[in-house]
Protein backbone atom coordinates (compact mmCIF):
# COMPACT_ATOMS: atom_id res chain seq x y z
CA UNK A 1 0.00 0.00 0.00
CA UNK A 2 2.83 2.39 0.86
CA UNK A 3 4.53 1.59 -2.46
CA UNK A 4 1.35 2.49 -4.34
CA UNK A 5 1.12 5.81 -2.51
CA UNK A 6 4.78 6.50 -3.27
CA UNK A 7 4.24 5.69 -6.95
CA UNK A 8 1.64 8.46 -7.10
CA UNK A 9 3.33 10.98 -4.77
CA UNK A 10 3.88 13.62 -7.49
CA UNK A 11 0.25 13.32 -8.53
CA UNK A 12 -0.87 13.96 -4.94
CA UNK A 13 1.46 16.93 -4.60
CA UNK A 14 0.18 18.40 -7.87
CA UNK A 15 -3.43 17.82 -6.77
CA UNK A 16 -2.77 19.90 -3.66
CA UNK A 17 -1.23 22.66 -5.79
CA UNK A 18 -4.27 22.61 -8.13
CA UNK A 19 -6.69 22.84 -5.22
CA UNK A 20 -4.76 25.76 -3.73
CA UNK A 21 -4.68 27.56 -7.09
CA UNK A 22 -8.38 26.94 -7.69
CA UNK A 23 -9.31 28.33 -4.28
CA UNK A 24 -7.32 31.56 -4.48
CA UNK A 25 -9.39 34.68 -5.14
CA UNK A 26 -9.32 35.78 -8.77
CA UNK A 27 -7.96 39.22 -7.90
CA UNK A 28 -4.66 37.55 -6.88
CA UNK A 29 -3.97 37.06 -10.58
CA UNK A 30 -4.70 40.61 -11.77
CA UNK A 31 -1.01 41.40 -12.26
CA UNK A 32 -0.48 38.37 -14.51
CA UNK A 33 -0.70 39.37 -18.18
CA UNK A 34 -3.53 37.55 -19.88
CA UNK A 35 -5.50 37.28 -23.09
CA UNK A 36 -9.01 36.00 -23.77
CA UNK A 37 -9.11 32.27 -23.13
CA UNK A 38 -5.96 32.12 -21.01
CA UNK A 39 -8.03 30.78 -18.10
CA UNK A 40 -9.09 27.79 -20.22
CA UNK A 41 -5.51 27.15 -21.32
CA UNK A 42 -4.40 27.14 -17.68
CA UNK A 43 -7.18 24.68 -16.77
CA UNK A 44 -6.22 22.34 -19.62
CA UNK A 45 -2.55 22.59 -18.64
CA UNK A 46 -3.20 21.89 -14.95
CA UNK A 47 -5.18 18.75 -15.71
CA UNK A 48 -2.76 17.62 -18.41
CA UNK A 49 0.01 17.71 -15.79
CA UNK A 50 -2.23 16.06 -13.17
CA UNK A 51 -3.11 13.12 -15.43
CA UNK A 52 0.41 12.83 -16.83
CA UNK A 53 1.70 12.46 -13.27
CA UNK A 54 -0.99 9.86 -12.62
CA UNK A 55 0.12 7.95 -15.74
CA UNK A 56 3.68 8.17 -14.41
CA UNK A 57 2.42 6.43 -11.27
CA UNK A 58 0.78 3.74 -13.42
CA UNK A 59 4.05 3.18 -15.28
CA UNK A 60 5.96 2.87 -12.00
CA UNK A 61 3.32 0.57 -10.54
CA UNK A 62 3.47 -1.79 -13.53
CA UNK A 63 7.29 -1.63 -13.74
CA UNK A 64 7.34 0.19 -17.07
CA UNK A 65 5.01 -2.31 -18.80
CA UNK A 66 1.56 -0.77 -18.49
CA UNK A 67 -1.49 -2.29 -20.10
CA UNK A 68 -3.27 -0.56 -22.92
CA UNK A 69 -6.78 0.59 -22.01
CA UNK A 70 -7.36 0.02 -18.31
CA UNK A 71 -5.07 2.88 -17.19
CA UNK A 72 -6.79 5.21 -19.68
CA UNK A 73 -10.18 4.50 -18.13
CA UNK A 74 -8.96 4.69 -14.54
CA UNK A 75 -6.91 7.87 -14.96
CA UNK A 76 -9.67 9.51 -17.01
CA UNK A 77 -12.25 8.62 -14.36
CA UNK A 78 -10.18 10.07 -11.52
CA UNK A 79 -9.24 13.06 -13.66
CA UNK A 80 -12.90 13.85 -14.40
CA UNK A 81 -13.80 13.26 -10.76
CA UNK A 82 -11.08 15.68 -9.60
CA UNK A 83 -12.07 18.23 -12.25
CA UNK A 84 -15.69 18.07 -11.13
CA UNK A 85 -14.63 18.39 -7.51
CA UNK A 86 -12.60 21.53 -8.19
CA UNK A 87 -15.47 23.13 -10.08
CA UNK A 88 -17.97 22.22 -7.35
CA UNK A 89 -15.61 23.66 -4.73
CA UNK A 90 -15.43 26.88 -6.72
CA UNK A 91 -19.20 26.99 -7.18
CA UNK A 92 -20.42 26.16 -3.67
CA UNK A 93 -17.57 26.57 -1.15
CA UNK A 94 -15.31 29.31 -2.49
CA UNK A 95 -18.03 31.60 -3.76
CA UNK A 96 -15.55 34.32 -4.72
CA UNK A 97 -14.62 31.93 -7.56
CA UNK A 98 -17.02 30.70 -10.20
CA UNK A 99 -17.63 27.10 -11.14
CA UNK A 100 -17.95 26.97 -14.91
CA UNK A 101 -18.89 24.22 -17.37
CA UNK A 102 -16.41 25.66 -19.88
CA UNK A 103 -13.66 25.27 -17.26
CA UNK A 104 -14.76 21.66 -16.83
CA UNK A 105 -14.58 21.24 -20.61
CA UNK A 106 -11.05 22.71 -20.63
CA UNK A 107 -10.10 20.31 -17.81
CA UNK A 108 -11.45 17.46 -19.95
CA UNK A 109 -9.31 18.58 -22.88
CA UNK A 110 -6.22 18.41 -20.65
CA UNK A 111 -7.25 14.94 -19.45
CA UNK A 112 -7.70 13.78 -23.04
CA UNK A 113 -4.35 15.23 -24.09
CA UNK A 114 -2.62 13.30 -21.29
CA UNK A 115 -4.36 10.09 -22.37
CA UNK A 116 -3.27 10.63 -25.95
CA UNK A 117 0.33 11.26 -24.84
CA UNK A 118 0.21 8.06 -22.77
CA UNK A 119 -1.02 6.05 -25.76
CA UNK A 120 1.67 7.48 -28.02
CA UNK A 121 4.58 7.04 -25.64
CA UNK A 122 3.99 4.05 -23.39
CA UNK A 123 1.60 1.58 -24.95
CA UNK A 124 2.96 -1.13 -27.17
CA UNK A 125 1.24 -0.61 -30.53
CA UNK A 126 2.33 -3.90 -32.09
CA UNK A 127 -0.83 -5.77 -31.05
Amino acid sequence: MIKILLDYKWCFIWAIIVIVLCTLPGNNFDTVPSYPGMDKLVHAGMFFVFCTLMYNGVIQQFSGKPTRWLPIFIVSFFGFLFAGLTELLQLYIFTYRSGDLWDLFADSVGIGMAGFAYLLNYVDRRH
